[in-house]
Order: structure tokens, then sequence, then C-alpha cells
């Protein structure tokens, strides 16, 4: 099986409450939507325990990188699944600025506070460290928001930047990129990570 030194996923986190948006009903109250009514129509979300259970470990050199995007509200999740998947966190890689076409900053209703952004985690296993290629990759990255969940571009160069032309694979890719392997639902995958994808 071949193994890979760069691994950048975007698990198609579930969300279970209601969020408020920035509309009101014709009685002046703010609307709610539960998202996973909403992003299901875009693409199936999936539990913790299903993305936890995902083989990343069998396919992962035995020095690795993880990129792992996760909203706030997933972060504890987030690590959970980085242990499952083997590796150890170390920090933020990068954190997604969102921008308007017409360069406005996105800003949508929270449960806490107004949301924008939305962050990168980076975890190791190994030596890996030592593979660095450039200590200039800066972490924020602002970027146009484009179709729902779909992360810049610039951020695969960035990891390239950062660790050079290592052996990489996106997973829950929904096209294909020139130099990743992918694999996911929307893509014809170059693996199988032996897991049932929900359609």
């Amino acid at each position: 099986m071949k193994k890979y030194q760069i691994i950048y996923a975007d698990p198609p986190w579930s969300f279970s409450n209601r969020l408020r948006t920035s509309k009101k009903d014709e009685n002046g109250k703010y609307m709610f939507y539960k998202p996973n009514t909403t992003v299901g129509k875009k693409y199936e979300t999936q539990s913790v325990d299903w993305i936890k259970s995902l083989k990343v470990n069998d396919i992962s050199d035995e020095n690795a990188i993880l990129f792992i995007w996760t909203t706030d509200s997933h972060l504890k999740s987030a690590l959970d699944v980085i242990d499952s998947w083997g590796f150890t966190y170390k920090t933020i890689g990068f954190i997604w600025n969102k921008k308007e076409k017409s360069g406005k900053q996105v800003c949508y209703m929270g449960i806490w506070t107004m949301k924008g952004s939305e962050i990168c985690l980076l975890a190791t296993k190994g030596k890996i460290h030592g593979k660095i290629k450039s200590h200039k990759v800066r972490q924020l990255v602002e970027a146009i928001r484009r179709e729902h969940s779909q992360k810049p571009d610039i951020i695969k160069d960035k990891i390239i930047e950062l660790m050079g032309d290592l052996p990489r694979i996106e997973l829950f890719a929904r096209q294909k990129t020139e130099g990743w392997d992918v694999w996911g639902n929307e893509v014809e995958s170059d693996i199988d990570l032996n897991t049932e994808i929900i359609k």
C-alpha cells in the first residue's frame, strides 16, 4: 500500500444544533436553521466516530504531517480524530479569513460570536519536522469564499511550499489536483480506505 507523508483532510463534520441566520421573519424575529438540513443538500455529513474509524494511519508514512480542517465548534472532535488517525497535534497550520467577492469580510451569525474564519490544524507523526523546506509560510490566508465548504486552492500550494514535493493525498476531495492523490465520494479515488462512503 502506498504511504503518504502529507495528508490533507476536510472532514464532513456533522452539526446538530440550530444556527441563527441574519434574516428576520415577518414578526422581526431572527430565523434559525439546522445546518445538517442545509449542508446535507450540498454533501453528506458524517459522525465523528465514522471519521475517526477511517484507516488514515495505514496510508500515512512513519514520518508524516496532517493538515485537517475544522470549525471552532468541532475543535475537540478534530483533536480526537487526529489521535485516532495516529498523529499528534502541534499547532494551527492555517487560518482562513473569508472574504466576499467584493473584498468585504464574511461575517455570519454564530451561537456566541459572529464568524468569518475557519482553521486548519497541523499534526505530525514520526520525524517529519526535518523535511520543512520554508519557514516563511504564513498562517493567515485571506481568500474569497466560493462553494459551500470549498477551501482556498492556495492552501495546497502553501503546504507544498512548506513541506516540498512529498507523496501527498487529499481526503474528502471534490476534484483532482495535479500532483495530489485523492480520496472521496465526489472523485475517482486513488486509494481505498476500506470504508463505505455514504451517498
